[in-house]
């Protein structure tokens, strides 16, 4: 596989990851005005650690943000009426 396949894999991959971490500063009411700057900060983390602490970094947020989201889906549809969302 060439350099160009493998950083496609990972922008792939890691995209979502930061467009999540950039909802989670949107529930902190950070003004929009950083989210640009979130994310390349974020992605920038994760793109210049070396390639062990990079894969440790995105297990840890694959498993958070999942967690999370499941918590914060279920949690909003207890708290309407009927259970409806």
């Amino acid at each position: 596989m060439d350099s160009l396949t493998l950083l496609t894999d990972k922008a792939v991959m890691l995209a979502p990851i930061v467009a999540a971490y950039v909802g989670i500063a949107k529930e902190f009411r950070i003004p929009s005005q950083y989210y640009h700057l979130i994310s390349l900060l974020i992605a920038a983390l994760f793109v210049l650690v070396p390639s062990h602490v990079q894969q440790t970094l995105t297990t840890i947020s694959i498993i958070g943000l999942t967690a999370s989201g499941v918590y914060h889906f279920t949690k909003k549809r207890e708290d309407q009426p009927n259970g409806k969302a």
